[in-house]
């Protein structure tokens, strides 16, 4: 979660306005935990890249198979500084 904050502002100070993710899809329960939880994050969902011949390219760029993700990095920075304030209160 850290590591995704940090790219997210590495990515706001460089200009960039779009962040993109792959929930990897290995596991069906695990990809659809990572695609809800993404999607209450504030990401949309673009496509799904599977197995097929037309996504070689795309499965090459991410490393695998999964549904791949895209938000605004301005809209997600205030969800995502709410996550981590919430978790380093509650320690």
């Amino acid at each position: 979660l850290l590591f995704g904050y940090q790219c997210l502002l590495h990515g706001s100070e460089n200009s960039c306005i779009d962040a993109e993710f792959l929930a990897i899809d290995d596991e069906d329960f695990q990809h659809r935990r990572l695609v809800r939880f993404y999607k209450y994050a504030g990401f949309k969902v673009i496509k799904y890249i599977g197995d097929d011949f037309q996504d070689i390219p795309a499965r090459m760029v991410w490393g695998g198979c999964g549904t791949l993700m895209r938000a605004k990095i301005d809209d997600l920075l205030p969800f995502w500084t709410m996550l981590l304030s919430r978790k380093s209160s509650s320690k």
